[in-house]
């Protein structure tokens, strides 16, 4: 069976109303995307569907913690990744589908979201991966990458480098 197909919404036979649902998104989600730079976040995704005859309106609120390494110590850190998000359908001809707005074919009888929370998801990723504060970071290990930069930084430059820096 696809792992994906539980991210699918069959719309097709509801009844005018707002219809709501919840996903568990984790790792094996993530698995699913060989480019993701997620791979252990375990958390959920809660859907409120406002269906109408003509359109429908998705909204999406994500809520997961992510399992990473800390960039300076490499002990794991949990942060937590939450992002909301609307989206507009209306139907139309061929399908077609942007950030807000997705058009539906005359063919389709089912939502696949498992794509928008792929992004999701990956915008909502901090851009620095470390402890707040260094000093909840694992000394150990910060004293060795302390003592990789003083060594660097007692190292002999070469002398017309020097004078370059002059300029």
């Amino acid at each position: 069976m696809n792992p994906l197909a539980n991210y699918k919404i069959p719309f097709m036979g509801l009844k005018p109303g707002n219809h709501e649902f919840r996903m568990d998104v984790n790792p094996e989600f993530f698995a699913c995307f060989p480019e993701s730079e997620i791979q252990s976040a375990q958390g959920i995704l809660d859907i409120v569907l406002e269906y109408s005859v003509t359109t429908m309106t998705l909204r999406l609120s994500l809520d997961l913690t992510w399992k990473v390494p800390c960039g300076r110590c490499l002990e794991e850190l949990s942060f937590p990744l939450q992002h909301e998000e609307q989206i507009a359908i209306r139907y139309g001809d061929e399908t077609e589908y942007s950030d807000a707005l997705w058009i539906l074919g005359k063919n389709e009888f089912e939502l696949d979201i498992s794509q928008t929370i792929y992004e999701m998801a990956h915008v909502s990723r901090p851009t620095n991966r470390v402890h707040e504060n260094e000093s909840d970071c694992d000394p150990n290990m910060l004293g060795y990458t302390m003592n990789d930069s003083e060594e660097e930084s007692k190292k002999q430059t070469d002398p017309r480098w020097d004078a370059l820096k002059k300029l």
